[in-house]
């Protein structure tokens, strides 16, 4: 089991007692919308956090003591070239962004994936009007690098436009 710890800020496995939390709370696909299928794959990949698979290393946020949301790391090998990881990080409560913590499990995953993981790139894309998330990204050092446009679907609405962020391994080597 992977544990990354910042300051105040602890990236690790979910534990068991946690899991029916996590699979209501994780909002990248709400649990309403999950068919059978979708909420047992979902299930596993919250059971096997912590740990690296095929496509993903997913943690648990841990923040002044409490489980506060969930970050990820994807590398899907035939979706994208080897060493390109995506983020993904969702802070459940309002009352926990704005706080640092998602600034740092930022970092925390990044200098993983870089250092024991083989990263060449991290990239990560955002709402066009998530100044916060943006604002994160630009001060750990991504480079905005343009607009998805009709990115992320919106239930009823047309998709909406996403900024795309990318930090490389020689722009982390350059910076030691």
């Amino acid at each position: 089991m992977i544990e990354l710890r910042g300051e105040g800020v602890v990236l690790r496995a979910f534990g068991p007692d946690e899991i029916d939390v996590a699979m209501e709370r994780i909002q990248s696909i709400p649990a309403v919308d999950l068919d059978e299928e979708a909420a047992r794959l979902r299930r596993e990949r919250i059971e096997h956090s912590g740990e690296r698979n095929d496509w993903e290393l997913m943690f648990a946020v841990e923040a002044d003591g409490r489980l506060v949301g969930d970050v990820q790391g994807r590398c899907l090998r035939l979706a994208m070239p080897p060493g390109v990881w995506e983020l993904g990080i969702e802070l459940w409560d309002a009352t926990d962004r704005g706080r640092g913590i998602g600034r740092q499990s930022i970092a925390l995953l990044s200098s993983h994936l870089f250092e024991r993981e083989d990263a060449i790139r991290v990239q990560a894309t955002t709402d066009v009007n998530n100044a916060a998330m943006r604002r994160v990204l630009e001060h750990l050092g991504f480079a905005f690098e343009g607009v998805l446009r009709g990115f992320m679907p919106a239930g009823s609405g047309p998709p909406h436009d996403y900024a795309m962020y990318g930090l490389t391994k020689a722009d982390v080597d350059s910076r030691s």
